[in-house]
């Protein structure tokens, strides 16, 4: 079996379509599943799917195999998308609040977190909340508010489920870094999402 490295000089070289087809293949199963976490929607999750595979084929010449591997790299295209979808969708609600100041929230009828969980609760519960399909898109959407790598603090945290160790070394950041941001982010959600109760 052709390791991804040979298939990406292929494609690299001339633009061998078999071999994009194969990449593409090996990778589309978990890309998708990455991304339907995120969504909680099929259909969305492949729509996105399909962009973030148009985009590495499209990027694949950029692509360094000194510097990361083929998925790593395939991941942080699909968070970038994802992160692009949602913060998206937080300009347009937010246009549209503007222009409809009278106009409700969509959806009220979130269970969301108590007031006075500490932080190993507030993880648990918030985790709870991000896999029900109704409240993803509202903690996205709060968590796409932040800079980039905190996004990526989240994301690897709750849908990689990596350990504050394993991020902090993947973002060249301290744990406690890590730790202080990703609980700001879980407040900053307590905070916002609790207002859809």
């Amino acid at each position: 079996m052709q390791s991804d490295n040979q298939l990406i000089r292929k494609i690299k070289r001339r633009q061998n379509r078999e071999a994009a087809d194969l990449l593409i293949g090996r990778y589309y199963k978990e890309i998708f599943a990455f991304t339907y976490r995120q969504t909680g929607n099929r259909e969305l999750a492949m729509d996105l799917t399909q962009e973030i595979f148009i985009t590495i084929c499209q990027g694949i010449r950029s692509f360094d195999e000194k510097k990361s591997t083929f998925r790593t790299w395939a991941y942080r295209v699909a968070s970038n998308k994802i992160t692009d979808y949602y913060r998206s969708l937080a300009h347009k609600k937010q246009s549209m609040e503007v222009a409809f100041l009278s106009q409700e929230q969509e959806q009220s009828h979130v269970g969301i977190l108590e007031d006075e969980y500490e932080d190993s609760k507030i993880v648990s519960d918030v985790s709870e909340l991000i896999i029900t399909r109704e409240t993803i898109q509202e903690v996205m959407a709060v968590i796409v508010k932040f800079d980039m790598e905190w996004i990526q603090i989240f994301q690897k945290k709750c849908f990689h489920e990596m350990t504050f160790a394993e991020i902090a070394k993947d973002l060249d950041l301290s744990v406690n870094t890590v730790k202080t941001r990703f609980y700001t982010m879980l407040r900053k959600v307590k905070q916002e999402v609790a207002q859809y109760e």
